[in-house]
């Protein structure tokens, strides 16, 4: 008990520094797990696009009626065990979907007549996970003129997720390096609030372990109330962040939901990054005691 009221002096003494130190932990925190939690959303997302393909094969006009009607087999002869949907596009249902959203060259096209199918090219849409060898081998299916993979569009995406999950890494750490950092000058700073009731501690026979004990609690105690304050912010306002990070793009729908996990995290983040603190207070104030004039060993 005299060991906690030792611990608990600073918050006499100067509470609004304990209370801001604690609040600036919260946010801190609370902007870390933000970070942790992109960083580990997006890899689901990428693991997605690695994997999934949309591959656009484009039958050849000159090619014979009989070539033409076997192309959607060869296709799924290629494909083989592979699961993807394969669907043939033909010219009038390409003009309408064009036709939603672009109406006026919807009309132009259809304008056109007969001579529509020689404007418009008649595809196959292959979607699914596949292997990168597909590209190449439906690409050398009879009668097909060439063909595209979404990957190659989307490589510059992959990129950037890429780049943005190392960034999110990287604010993430060194947040809670600068947390650390702001939370040893912290404990340092309080460890000259406990140097006389360490000195007479000292006096009386206390070891150094024991004298280390009120600068680890006073440091646990500012990092705990971080990390709860940090606790309460993902549960209040987790769920609305992530649905609203998840609704920017249809890339991100696999991004995970609010998760508790991450709130209590956050609050054991706290307790741990305050007795890391804690422990270099206590260093500084068993220093400070054993320094203070007229109370050597």
């Amino acid at each position: 008990m005299l060991l906690l009221k030792i611990a608990l002096r600073p918050w006499r003494l100067a509470a609004f520094s304990q209370v801001f130190s604690s609040i600036a932990v919260g946010f801190l925190l609370l902007l870390a797990g933000f970070m942790y939690w992109m960083q580990s959303g997006l890899k689901p997302v990428l693991e997605r696009l690695r994997a999934e393909q949309v591959i656009t094969a484009y039958v050849a006009h000159d090619a014979e009626a009989a070539i033409q009607a076997s192309v959607v087999d060869s296709i799924r002869l290629t494909l083989g065990a592979h699961p993807a949907e394969v669907k043939v596009v033909e010219p009038k249902d390409f003009v309408a979907n064009l036709k939603s959203q672009f109406p006026d060259l919807g009309r132009e096209l259809e304008d056109l007549g007969p001579e529509m199918e020689h404007v418009v090219p008649r595809y196959v849409s292959v979607s699914g996970v596949l292997p990168d060898s597909m590209l190449a081998e439906i690409r050398a299916v009879p009668g097909i003129e060439s063909a595209e993979s979404s990957k190659d569009r989307y490589h510059h995406v992959l990129g950037a997720f890429s780049a943005l999950r190392w960034v999110a890494r990287l604010l993430a750490g060194g947040l809670c390096l600068a947390l650390l950092t702001g939370l040893i000058h912290l404990a340092r700073s309080n460890a000259y609030l406990h140097r006389d009731a360490l000195a007479l501690m000292r006096l009386w026979g206390a070891n150094e372990g024991i004298l280390r004990v009120p600068g680890i609690l006073s440091g646990l105690a500012v990092g705990w109330l971080g990390g709860l304050l940090a606790c309460m912010g993902w549960i209040t306002g987790g769920a609305w962040l992530a649905r609203n990070i998840r609704s920017l793009s249809p890339m991100l729908r696999d991004m995970p939901l609010f998760t508790g996990e991450l709130a209590w995290l956050l609050l054991a983040a706290g307790g741990l990054i305050g007795i890391v603190a804690g422990i270099f207070g206590g260093i500084a104030g068993s220093a400070a005691a054993a320094a203070r004039p007229g109370q050597g060993r």
